[in-house]
């Protein structure tokens, strides 16, 4: 009995252990989760399960910390500001010449528009005393009359000077519309001016036989509009040859045939110092070549052939400003060495 009784406290102590232990199992389990959801919730919220002094102190410490990277923030862009304008105004110093540099630019500005000062009053100089004599000067081709004009206030009157047009009156109103105004203008200062005039028949008019010291053609052209541009160059040969013959039995003993052309192509090709020795039999040679100077002669508008246009004719003198040249031809052996120049350019 005893020994069944004391199997039977065993068994009921085994029994009690065993429920201990699983409750004590199962109050580790629910602690263990209830820290893990502490900790979760912690994660979630910082803040969660601190007393008020504590959440207090950390909210305080938090916006020390923001306030401080704030400032720190600030100051960085403000670094990379003031970076950025050293950086600016280095540049600015060394793009920026000395006072030294500024100098010696501003003396090579002046000297080179000194320079180029004096080269235009020289080529005005040569370009006018081509015609600073008192003989008669035949003036040819002329489109609005506005060189003759030009002419005649250089010279300071225009006796000896005789200013002629290929067009007749009313065509020349039409193509020219300020043409009546400047030949007004031309024999009030006692010029002539002439219509109906072929600069490749000049000696069948019997009165210009033998007659002048100068005759000028300023800028030949057909103005026909030929596309073809080796038909168009052996046009342009034919007018100039018929022109050298003729005009050549319009001068007198030691006259002399200017020719003003725009430098460049097409004109080059017209090869106009060989032009005037072979279709003269080698009479008319090269005599010299000077720069045509557009400002030696004010008032002077170039005009086209074939008339004014708005579009195109005020830009004409531009063109000449691009450069141009007066071939002069005489009866002398002329100067070979000037003829091959002319020829290379």
């Amino acid at each position: 009995m005893a020994h069944k009784l004391l199997k039977g406290v065993r068994s009921a102590k085994k029994s009690s252990l065993k429920k201990q232990f699983k409750q004590d199992k199962e109050k580790k389990r629910q602690k263990a989760a209830q820290k893990a959801k502490r900790e979760e919730e912690r994660d979630e919220n910082p803040l969660a399960g601190l007393k008020k002094w504590q959440k207090k102190a950390i909210r305080q410490e938090a916006a020390a910390q923001a306030a401080a990277a704030a400032q720190a923030a600030a100051g960085l862009a403000k670094a990379k500001v003031t970076t950025k304008r050293a950086r600016a105004k280095v540049e600015s110093a060394a793009e920026a010449p000395s006072p030294g540099q500024s100098s010696q630019r501003s003396q090579k500005e002046k000297k080179l528009a000194k320079k180029e000062a004096r080269q235009q009053a020289h080529q005005q100089r040569q370009h006018r005393e081509l015609y600073a004599g008192s003989g008669r000067v035949l003036l040819v081709g002329e489109g609005n009359f506005s060189f003759a004009r030009a002419l005649c206030e250089v010279r300071g009157s225009g006796d000896g000077i005789y200013a002629s047009a290929f067009d007749g009156e009313a065509t020349l109103k039409r193509k020219y519309p300020d043409a009546v105004e400047l030949q007004k203008q031309v024999e009030e200062k006692g010029g002539t001016t002439l219509l109906n005039v072929d600069a490749t028949k000049l000696h069948k008019v019997r009165e210009f036989r033998d007659a002048f010291s100068i005759i000028l053609w300023n800028f030949p052209h057909l103005g026909a509009g030929e596309k073809d541009v080796e038909k168009n160059n052996d046009l342009h040969r034919k007018l100039l040859s018929a022109f050298f013959v003729s005009a050549l039995r319009c001068l007198d003993e030691q006259g002399t045939v200017h020719v003003a052309m725009k430098e460049g192509e097409p004109y080059k090709s017209w090869k106009i110092v060989q032009l005037a020795k072979v279709s003269t039999d080698g009479v008319l040679q090269l005599q010299k070549v000077v720069p045509f100077s557009l400002s030696a002669w004010p008032g002077y508008e170039h005009r086209r052939t074939r008339g004014f246009n708005e579009r195109f004719s005020k830009k004409d003198n531009e063109e000449l400003a691009k450069g141009a040249k007066v071939y002069v031809f005489a009866r002398s052996q002329g100067n070979a060495e000037a003829e091959q120049d002319a020829e290379d350019e």
